[in-house]
């Protein structure tokens, strides 16, 4: 079987690299995740608008404001020349009880998913779409997210600067910089000797961070969650991101008697803030997080068993 690639050329402006060279392997039936700026967003989606057979969907992309859903879905239909059912792909975005609701009446969610319906139906092998999940709210997510799942025989590749998006609706996260890209949280997977971990009583009340030269100690019920990404370790208080020196191992054997839980291999998260298990496909789990900000983090699917344990569900 022939192997084909995406090439995307080096963009350079004023003698800086905006964007590297990119080779990007053409994989049907698989969706990947670019985290990147939005400079290189922007330059990444005008040179794959230009790629053969490939479908782009842009954030801002408009409706039809005056046509119903249902004549939207229809349009689509005739434009694509599928053979299913208006019904049936009312059914498929759960849009169905809003089929005679014009575009502008959606809210900002179901405009999405009607929007999505054009990557169900097109012929185009590789689609590409500009922030997939902003903006929506966690069920219209769960739609898009097994949405994507269904287009088969297609490479899907969107494009983010929302890590959190990218891990709850990708199969692989890369994050994109002038170094080329770098796939997310290779290193420190969970492995069954850092499941088994004996933790000796232990009485913590401050985790150091470091912000603007300073050095900031937090109470731990203080903490939302912790992240780790390429190393670069931040711990999250009322929304706002704290860098810190200790490792995410290192906070997890401090924490856990604490009632703090590593949720996946890049994420510790404080369980007395958790408000929702999100499930949005079989092996794709979330936790959203009750602080100022409404905030979801990654659960992999190898912890949710324990975590259910751990709670008493």
């Amino acid at each position: 079987m022939q192997t084909t690639t995406i090439d995307i050329p080096a963009y350079v402006e004023s003698g800086n690299i905006i964007c590297p060279p990119l080779t990007i392997p053409h994989q049907p039936e698989f969706i990947m995740g670019i985290y990147t700026d939005q400079a290189k967003i922007q330059y990444l989606l005008k040179v794959l608008m230009k790629q053969p057979n490939s479908y782009v969907h842009l954030k801002n992309d408009n409706l039809y404001e005056r046509l119903t859903v249902k004549e939207h879905v229809s349009f689509f239909k005739k434009l694509f020349n599928s053979s299913e059912t208006v019904e049936a792909l009312l059914q498929l975005v759960d849009l169905f009880d809003f089929k005679n609701m014009k575009a502008t009446q959606l809210s900002n969610s179901n405009r999405q998913l009607l929007h999505y319906l054009k990557l169900y139906l097109t012929p185009a092998s590789i689609i590409v779409v500009e922030e997939p999940l902003q903006n929506m709210e966690d069920f219209s997510k769960q739609m898009t997210v097994q949405l994507f799942e269904k287009l088969s025989q297609k490479m899907i590749i969107l494009l983010s600067n929302n890590v959190e998006d990218l891990f709850i609706s990708c199969h692989e996260t890369n994050r994109l910089d002038a170094q080329g890209l770098c796939l997310l949280d290779v290193v420190g997977q969970d492995t069954a000797t850092n499941d088994i971990i004996t933790f000796s009583p232990m009485k913590i009340e401050k985790i150091p961070t470091k912000k603007n030269d300073k050095i900031i100690l937090f109470n731990p019920p203080e903490i939302d969650y912790i992240e780790s990404v390429e190393g670069n370790v931040s711990v999250y208080v009322a929304g706002e991101a704290y860098p810190c020196t200790l490792t995410l191992t290192e906070l997890e054997q401090r924490l856990l008697p604490l009632g703090f839980f590593r949720c996946h291999r890049s994420y510790i998260v404080n369980l007395q803030k958790v408000r929702e298990i999100i499930t949005w496909t079989k092996n794709s789990y979330s936790l959203s997080i009750h602080t100022t900000t409404k905030t979801t983090v990654p659960l992999s699917k190898n912890k949710l068993t324990s975590l259910k344990e751990l709670i008493g569900i």
